[in-house]
């Protein structure tokens, strides 16, 4: 689930994210039962149905992030309501709809979240978003450092739930091993990868927290 189009909240532009359609696909191939809630579809509203009504081992979010001083002020940005507004799925409500989810069942493994600064803390959550999802259950989470490259993203994310589904990886291995791949992206420049990508700024501020054995 995710946002691609050009959005604004309070007043602040946030860009489109021109990847993330090809990102959302690669993880709709490898986990093929699945719910994609995108654009429109991705507001507050719909992510809560559809966590409460159905188990999923992983969620994955591609959208934007900010951190405010006060937890209203933290939240993903998601879709247009009927009035063409731009919508929040606060901490708090990521943090409700997660431990509903998790409360019905043990089985939920990984929260990615491939939006800027994700991984990035406050007082309420030292963590960021990626702590919330822990602290309510979830067993890993992946997300980043600092803003990243929704191009650069979406390549590392394919490659790593390729390996974590199909060549059986844990989290922290499947997520390595893509970080690496991209670092040989010039050598990789052949099979279509940006050979910039080798550059750590790219690469290096997707982590994994909690239980990713």
């Amino acid at each position: 689930m995710g946002l691609t189009e050009k959005a604004t909240i309070d007043g602040k532009t946030f860009d489109q994210l021109f990847a993330v359609p090809n990102e959302v696909s690669a993880v709709e191939s490898i986990f093929p039962n699945h719910t994609d809630l995108i654009d429109e579809n991705f507001s507050p509203e719909n992510f809560e149905k559809t966590l409460d009504k159905t188990t999923y081992p992983i969620v994955h979010i591609a959208s934007h992030a900010q951190f405010g001083i006060i937890p209203e002020d933290t939240f993903i940005v998601t879709g247009k309501n009927v009035t063409g507004k731009n919508q929040k799925l606060t901490i708090s409500q990521l943090e409700n709809s997660l431990r509903n989810l998790t409360s019905k069942s043990d089985s939920v493994e990984l929260l990615t979240l491939t939006a800027c600064e994700t991984a990035v803390g406050d007082d309420r959550a030292t963590l960021g978003l990626a702590g919330v999802a822990l602290q309510v259950g979830v067993k890993s989470a992946i997300a980043s450092l600092w803003s990243v490259s929704d191009q650069s993203t979406s390549e590392l994310v394919k490659t790593f739930y390729s390996n974590y589904r199909n060549a059986g990886m844990s989290i922290a291995e499947a997520l390595q091993q893509a970080q690496i791949r991209m670092i040989h992206a010039k050598k990789l420049s052949s099979e279509g990868m940006n050979p910039s990508y080798d550059n750590p700024a790219y690469w290096a501020p997707m982590i994994a927290i909690g239980n990713w054995l």
